[in-house]
């Protein structure tokens, strides 16, 4: 396919993931399924936390390899409130995983989307 084709350019919403509940706990596991680049999370509280420094971080593991690619604290912040959380342009090479991680707060929820885009050249079915 060409490098303009709609699978390169279209930005894929990848949601329905919850998160929280548990201090310090993984959450909502996504594996890449071809080269793809992790552009934001979106992070809505759904659950208030009990303290101020209740928080999410986003973290990508390669093989046995796990960096954080960003954080936020969401606090007492009321329901429904939504977090954009910047990623860059991360790449995600095939079986790399995205996963949303509580922080020390364990009552806070929050659901949990990506905006990720398959790679220009990337192996995709036609």
């Amino acid at each position: 396919m060409s490098y303009d084709h709609n699978a390169y350019t279209t930005p894929l919403p990848i949601g329905g993931i919850e998160a929280g509940g548990a201090a310090t706990t993984l959450y909502g596991k996504y594996a890449a399924f071809t080269t793809m680049l992790a552009k934001s999370a979106q992070i809505t509280l759904t659950v208030i936390g009990t303290t101020v420094t209740a928080s999410f971080n986003i973290i990508k593991i390669t093989g046995t390899t796990t960096s954080t690619l960003a954080a936020t604290t969401v606090g007492t912040t009321a329901i429904g409130t939504t977090t954009n959380v910047t990623l860059g342009t991360t790449t995600l090479a095939q079986g790399d995983q995205l996963i949303t991680q509580s922080g020390v707060d364990a009552t806070s929820k929050a659901a949990v989307s990506y905006e990720l885009l398959v790679s220009p050249g990337a192996n995709v079915t036609a």
